[in-house]
């Protein structure tokens, strides 16, 4: 039986710090909800650098397969992790895609105890302004986007 945060805690392994790479240097990591990256900073360096920001999103349930009576039922839960990776304005969308299609690398076909993952898609993205709220003070503005969508799914008993 996987709960979501064992699921979240399966891909999260998988991604480790330095797991993803530009020119050679790892690319900071940061997750939903967390002060610090990956690298233990708490902010977005003053010149701006490459980084990933990720989401572990549920998607609900269905029961997949009866048990032996209530509480015994087998639950497929959809989720998806939607990873935004950022570089700085200039440096090209050929670096951004590239730190994805890594990220989509490690999860294309993946599978453990906890999580499978049978989708993992590389999207190009924009000028990290169009992600800006109106009325926001930003850093995003100094950054290009793409993004890596990677669907798996997740078993629980009950």
């Amino acid at each position: 039986m996987t709960t979501a945060s064992e699921a979240r805690a399966a891909f999260r392994t998988r991604l480790a710090p330095g797991a993803i790479t530009l020119g050679g240097q790892p690319v900071p990591l940061r997750w939903q909800n967390e002060t610090l990256d990956s690298t233990g900073a708490r902010r977005l360096p003053d010149t701006p650098a490459p980084f990933v920001y990720s989401e572990f999103l549920v998607e609900g349930a269905a029961i997949v397969a009866y048990g032996a009576g209530r509480g015994g039922n087998t639950h497929r839960n959809r989720a998806r992790v939607d990873s935004y990776v950022f570089v700085p304005k200039g440096t090209g969308l050929d670096a951004a895609e590239a730190i994805a299609e890594q990220i989509a690398a490690l999860f294309r076909s993946y599978r453990d105890q906890h999580i499978s993952c049978f989708e993992a898609v590389v999207m190009p993205g924009g000028d990290g302004a169009e992600l800006k709220p109106a009325g926001l003070s930003s850093e995003v503005g100094n950054y290009f986007w793409a993004a890596c969508e990677i669907r798996l799914h997740f078993d629980q008993i009950g």
